[in-house]
């Protein structure tokens, strides 16, 4: 009777189990596929992520390759006259007193005819600012102002009528006497010059705008075709497209910044107010002195210091002959 019994629990106690073992290795065959499932998801999906990221680090390494490749010559190009700059300032320190007649070193001359100087018009009712360049020693303006030996930018204050001071912003040209050590001046319209933030702006538009079209070709040129080299017509198709109307906004973009710089030239020119001065050292050597004559100045005296402390005491003495106005205070 117990064996009896316990042989009936047994096979009840299998009869139970079996159901419930099958049920499991079921279980785990449906999660074993949906894990496998999920794994190939997390593949495809950490492929195109990665071809994501990398296509996104392509393009970065290319429009950082395309400033390199633009700043380059610009490096070189500081570094030359850095150079010049070096030596114009040592002609500076160790030339000695000119005599009269004597022809005026060019590198020395060159150093006066740098950087910032300031002073005062017509008894000091206009206040006035002055930058120069040379032609070989570029500054940032000079490629905005009209072609000459010495260039520059002017500004200044002019208070005949002190209730309305009146603001006046021109582009400078003219030359320099290397025999009598006279500068000689004439307004030209107001430069326009773009600002550091502008033009690195301007060129990161224009490095993208590259590298994208780059990239694009690229893609026509390599990736139109199968495994089997047949071409892909409708890739093709598409990427000439884009490539089209990438090309034509860029070129429209370029055409209204164009037009627009031309506007603000027409402006500027439209505004000039013409006048010219000729200036060379005065009597102590401090800085230039001269006349300066047109709307407003009617042939005031001009005086002039340089900003960085250059004197002109090495240059010939040269009596000038200051016209004044009649009426001038």
């Amino acid at each position: 009777m117990n064996n009896s019994s316990h042989l009936q629990k047994a096979v009840s106690s299998n009869f139970f189990r079996m159901p419930n073992s099958e049920m499991k290795g079921d279980h785990d065959m449906q999660l074993g596929k949906f894990d496998g499932i999920r794994l190939c998801c997390l593949i495809v999906l950490s492929g195109l992520t990665l071809t994501l990221d990398a296509c996104g680090l392509h393009q970065t390494v290319l429009l950082e390759l395309a400033k390199q490749e633009r700043l380059a010559p610009q490096q070189q190009h500081e570094q030359t006259l850095a150079e010049i700059r070096q030596k114009e300032q040592a002609a500076l320190a160790a030339q000695k007193p000119i005599k009269a007649g004597d022809t005026i070193p060019k590198m020395y001359a060159q150093a006066l005819l740098q950087g910032a100087w300031a002073g005062g018009a017509c008894n000091e009712r206009s206040t006035i600012e002055i930058e120069l360049a040379t032609a070989n020693h570029e500054a940032p303006f000079s490629m905005y102002v009209e072609p000459a030996d010495v260039v520059g930018t002017f500004r200044a204050l002019d208070h005949s009528v002190p209730a309305q001071p009146r603001i006046i912003e021109t582009g400078l040209k003219g030359t320099f006497d290397y025999q009598k050590g006279i500068l000689r001046m004439e307004a030209t319209p107001r430069p326009i010059v773009p600002t550091a933030k502008e033009m690195e702006e301007e060129h990161r538009l224009r490095d993208n705008a590259a590298v994208e079209m780059g990239l694009i070709s690229h893609e026509l040129t390599y990736g139109s075709r199968g495994p089997w080299g047949i071409e892909n017509s409708e890739l093709v198709k598409k990427n000439r497209k884009a490539l089209e109307e990438l090309e034509m906004r860029e070129a429209l973009r370029q055409k209204a910044k164009a037009e627009e710089h031309a506007a603000k030239v027409a402006a500027a020119k439209a505004e000039l107010v013409p006048f010219q001065f000729s200036i060379a050292r005065d009597w102590e050597g401090k800085g230039w002195v001269g006349t300066i004559d047109g709307q407003p100045f009617k042939g005031c005296e001009l005086r002039l210091a340089s900003k960085q402390g250059i004197t002109t005491d090495k240059l010939p003495s040269i009596q000038m002959a200051l016209h004044r106005a009649k009426n001038q205070n």
